[in-house]
């Protein structure tokens, strides 16, 4: 039998293709997965673009790789710079994680590995506070307009628009 504690956490999952993904399959994976009801928040990593060279002949000039390119997700655009190697998705319960998994086949025409666990943190790290700061004197909890952000703030980043929220419209705000 679950207790109550179980019942409220949601689930994470980390999606591992078997290859690494172009931004044509990327746009379409996340895009899938954003169709599916249940679906909290998901967070997309791999390994870096850089936007300038940084040693050698052509030090200070702009790079020019195809993989960094404008797609859209639901209702934001934003631009990789990141040749995405996984997706962490965190979802309400089980039933969306097999809707998940359902999504993933329909947009990766290869094979690839869902793995249920603890991707994500749950509660603020030192950046989030240093970032946020704290509510109140008393209250340790953080100050965010949006929890979902909880744990996604890159400590290197000069700007806050590294992080797309998408909100849905349930007539509330």
């Amino acid at each position: 039998m679950e207790n109550a504690a179980s019942i409220d956490k949601p689930i994470q999952i980390r999606v591992s293709p078997q290859r690494l993904l172009q931004p044509e399959t990327a746009e379409k994976i996340l895009n899938e997965i954003d169709r599916v009801d249940g679906v909290i928040r998901m967070l997309i990593s791999g390994k870096n673009l850089p936007r300038k060279v940084t040693c050698g002949p052509g030090t200070g000039t702009d790079v020019n790789h195809p993989g960094m390119r404008v797609i859209n997700v639901g209702d934001c655009a934003f631009e990789l710079h990141v040749i995405v190697g996984e997706i962490i998705v965190e979802v309400e319960d089980e039933n969306v994680m097999e809707e998940v998994r359902n999504a993933c086949e329909r947009a990766l025409p290869f094979s690839f590995e869902l793995k249920r666990g603890h991707f994500i943190k749950r509660k603020p790290t030192l950046t989030d506070y240093g970032k946020y700061g704290f509510k109140g004197k008393d209250d340790e909890r953080i100050n965010l307009e949006d929890e979902r952000i909880l744990g996604l703030v890159d400590p290197h980043s000069k700007a806050e628009k590294n992080i797309c929220v998408f909100r849905k419209d349930d007539g509330k705000e």
